[in-house]
């Protein structure tokens, strides 16, 4: 029988709010937080564990809130559903419903470091979707990256959005924009951070698109030309770089890309802080680059068609982008 005074283990049992959990294997292994493959009885989900005291930056909260809303709000398909949350003596946890790999290991586990247009184009496709749905529900992501981001257990074909952390509310519950503020921690992961969070200025929703459009670029070319950089020593050349990409360096950036992303670039670019984006418009970009290219939207993805890609993939994840810039900022009230 698992004791809830003690912290989980692969192998052990947990008892939490009467029902009893088999921790079959650790998932991954974080700066903010550890998840496990659990199951109870037939069922499989995971469960995701920060301790009660010493955590770097208490992020369980955020996400089992912003979860509840979605759940609540019904709006399931690409979101985990919440199973349970709470907390024991040493730590706070939530069971979710299990989920594939994420779309970062997928990526390097491919030998070229890259998707095909193909495949890239459709995940760009759904991502934009779950980061709308997102936004249409109140909060802000401020960590849009491809390792939060993961297929389905079953299915395969449909991509799922999850770790909220770092999620803010633009909106109050009257439908009210929250007022802008003057300053604001450098909050998510560098390499995709927007040029907003560089400076140290409050995200918006286009800041999300922002970093969603990092995402897809490296999904297509392979790599950002900043990623060269230590993200905790340089991160103000991090944001140097994506500055210099709106002008001489552009291209440096775009790459092989479809001619399409350099005007999903400018409408990002173009949206002011409370503006809704313009998500509908940049649907229609991406469509067209995929009729363009004749690409077949039916087409299952790449792991779906080699397994090779799925079996190159490491048991446990190791989020090795992330990085928080806590010493340049304060994050007490972010």
């Amino acid at each position: 029988m698992g004791n809830e005074d003690k912290m989980p283990a692969v192998g052990s049992a947990v008892t939490l709010k009467g029902k009893e959990y088999h921790i079959q294997s650790e998932l991954y292994d974080g700066p903010f937080s550890k998840v496990y493959a659990i199951n109870e009885g037939s069922m499989q989900y995971a469960m995701k564990i920060e301790r009660t005291r010493g955590s770097k930056r208490p992020v369980l909260k955020l996400d089992a809130l912003v979860l509840k809303q979605l759940n609540h709000q019904d709006i399931m398909a690409g979101f985990p559903r919440l199973i349970a949350a709470g907390r024991t003596s040493l730590y706070k946890y939530i069971i979710m419903e299990l989920v594939g790999p994420d779309l970062q290991r997928l990526r390097r586990s491919i030998p070229e470091k890259k998707f095909s247009l193909s495949t890239a184009l459709r995940v760009a496709s759904q991502t934009l979707k779950r980061i709308e749905a997102l936004h249409d529900s109140g909060w802000l992501c401020r960590d849009v990256k491809a390792n939060n981001f993961c297929i389905g257990k079953k299915n395969m074909g449909l991509i799922y959005m999850l770790d909220f952390g770092f999620a803010r509310r633009f909106i109050r519950e009257n439908g009210t924009l929250i007022e802008r503020r003057h300053a604001a921690s450098l909050m998510g992961t560098i390499y995709y951070a927007p040029i907003s969070a560089h400076n140290f200025s409050e995200q918006c929703r286009k800041d999300d698109l922002e970093s969603w459009f990092y995402m897809i670029i490296e999904m297509i070319v392979g790599n950002l030309p900043w990623l060269i950089h230590d993200p905790k020593k340089e991160y103000l050349l991090v944001g140097e770089w994506k500055k210099f990409t709106r002008g001489p360096g552009r291209q440096l950036l775009l790459g092989d890309s479809p001619q399409e992303f350099e005007k999903i670039l400018d409408i990002i670019d173009q949206t002011a802080f409370n503006d809704r984006p313009r998500y509908r418009i940049i649907h229609a970009f991406i469509n067209q680059a995929m009729n363009r290219l004749k690409i077949d939207k039916t087409k299952p993805f790449e792991w779906q068609e080699d397994p090779k890609i799925l079996r190159g993939i490491s048991g446990t994840g190791q989020d090795d982008y992330s990085a928080l810039a806590e010493k340049h900022s304060n994050i007490s009230n972010n």
